[in-house]
């Protein structure tokens, strides 16, 4: 029985909603699914893509935008004032169940599967237990420094949104996955993981697409008076908000939050 893992949906409910129908239509071949963090911000639907992950019962790791949202003032001292204005608003379309979700969510989770120890989380973290931020560290010698205590043999990583695979004859296995949630077209995905019994290192991982509903998701995020939508609408979604008569474009020049990833 194979895993099927994603990553990074970011308020994306008909892409989740797409990839999880298809798994559970698959579930006679997909024994666990994992979601590797930041189901939050950017998109329209944070506290519906929460309520779905548990309602899947998705094994979850905490992500660096849950971690934003209301535990590490340090990053949200970072934070542009437009950046904090976005994540307030996100908190707010919150409610208890979520908070405690995100609240239960552990940093890394850990599997042994056919001889080999599976390593699972949204990216590395600091002696406080603060997901890194920093997107220089995805390099192979550098991955081995930040994983060098980890008791594992394949780790599994979101946060690049980026697609990276370091499969290895020896040594640790690092497998970086892509957003399935900031995509600019109609199609999501996730990857499909299982391990071979002829040889060692054997992996069987391929990205796996889907269609969902891109209109819906569009659509919602025109009506939704969500803060300094226009930037991360164009920037992760690939929406133009320009022609839109009750969303004009934002004037604002600096709305980083940071690192948004």
């Amino acid at each position: 029985m194979a895993f099927a893992i994603f990553t990074d949906i970011h308020g994306n409910l008909e892409a989740m909603e797409a990839i999880l129908r298809d798994i559970h239509k698959r579930r006679h071949k997909i024994s666990q699914t994992f979601f590797l963090g930041d189901a939050v911000t950017f998109g329209s639907d944070s506290s519906a893509c929460l309520k779905l992950l548990q309602k899947y019962n998705v094994n979850c790791v905490v992500g660096n935008h849950e971690q934003r949202l209301f535990k590490y003032e340090k990053t949200v001292a970072e934070m542009t004032p437009a950046g904090i204005k976005h994540m307030e608003y996100i908190f707010r379309s919150l409610d208890n169940d979520d908070i405690r979700f995100i609240k239960s969510m552990p940093l890394e989770l850990s599997v042994d599967y056919k001889g080999y120890k599976l390593h699972f989380a949204h990216y590395t973290h600091d002696e406080n237990g603060v997901v890194l931020e920093d997107m220089d560290y995805f390099r192979e010698d550098l991955l081995d420094k930040l994983f060098k205590d980890k008791d594992c043999d394949v780790a599994f990583l979101g946060h690049l949104h980026e697609r990276k695979l370091y499969i290895r004859s020896t040594g640790r296995s690092y497998f970086c996955l892509d957003s399935s949630g900031c995509v600019y077209g109609d199609k999501t995905h996730y990857t499909y993981f299982d391990i071979g019994a002829t040889e060692k290192n054997n992996f069987d991982i391929y990205r796996h697409e889907v269609k969902f509903d891109r209109a819906k998701f569009d659509r919602k995020m025109h009506e939704r008076p969500i803060p300094e939508k226009e930037r991360f609408g164009k920037k992760y979604f690939g929406i133009d908000f320009s022609n839109s008569v009750d969303n004009p474009q934002s004037d604002i020049v600096d709305l980083s939050i940071g690192d948004d990833k």
